[in-house]
């Protein structure tokens, strides 16, 4: 069984000046990188778009029903 879930601890002083002047700070992503996850996005984008292309195709050969898939 899994341990319950602790409460977010509050910050003060310090802490939460620290906290809240990290969180203001921008990181800008190069284009590189911007470019990369926009690649792998559409990858996996098609990949997917191709299974379900799949699917849809045995479910139409098979009544409705993919043998491919336990039917809960």
């Amino acid at each position: 069984m899994a341990r319950e879930i602790r409460e977010t601890p509050i910050l003060f002083g310090e802490d939460a000046r620290r906290f809240l002047a990290r969180m203001e700070e921008r990181h800008p992503e190069p284009p590189e990188v911007r470019a990369r996850i926009q690649r792998n996005y559409e990858l996996v984008k098609k990949a997917y778009e191709e299974g379900m292309r799949e699917k849809r195709a045995r479910e139409e050969a098979n009544g409705g029903v993919d043998p491919c898939f336990r039917q809960v």
